[in-house]
């Protein structure tokens, strides 16, 4: 029993930490809730939303990031991997999802065509303008895109 007790204990110090945002130094980066993620999207839709509404209500600050490619100039290597199955601005799969467009200013989406919301989007600036300190991050392709940014989010320490 002893021995349980302290193996479990063990792995304590890598459970999700606790977290009280500042609303004046956090901000909500909702990443890529698009058509063309819909299949991903769907099942936390819910969950999407109501995270959405709490940091309204709390007063912190909430972004969108909308992934799309306008041409060949802007694929890098994302249309090598992905045999140029990509999402083109313009279509239909490169809008966010209705409920999310709904909720989302013209001015607080952020284009970007990378796993990264941070390159060659202007967000790092914006997010030093704002007073950000603190990012949080949700959203679809988390294995690429969330992770992405938020290991970015990280080292640019924000």
């Amino acid at each position: 029993m002893a021995a349980a007790a302290a193996a479990s204990s063990s792995y304590k110090k890598y459970e999700t930490r606790s977290r009280n945002p500042d609303p004046k130094t956090s901000l909500l980066l909702v990443i890529d809730v698009q058509n063309y993620f819909s299949s991903m999207v769907n099942p936390i839709l819910p969950r999407l939303l109501t995270t959405i509404d709490l940091c309204r209500r709390s007063s912190i600050p909430v972004l969108f990031t909308r992934h799309n490619h306008k041409s060949p100039s802007d694929y890098g290597m994302l249309g090598e991997w992905w045999d140029n199955d990509l999402v083109f601005d313009g279509t239909a799969e490169a809008e966010l999802m209705p409920d999310i467009r709904r909720l989302a200013g013209q001015n607080e989406v952020v284009e970007k065509s990378t796993y990264s919301a941070f390159e060659n989007t202007g967000l790092q600036e914006r997010l030093v303008e704002m007073g950000v300190e603190e990012v949080i991050v949700t959203g679809v392709m988390t294995n690429l895109c969330c992770e992405t940014t938020a290991r970015e989010a990280f080292v640019k320490r924000v």
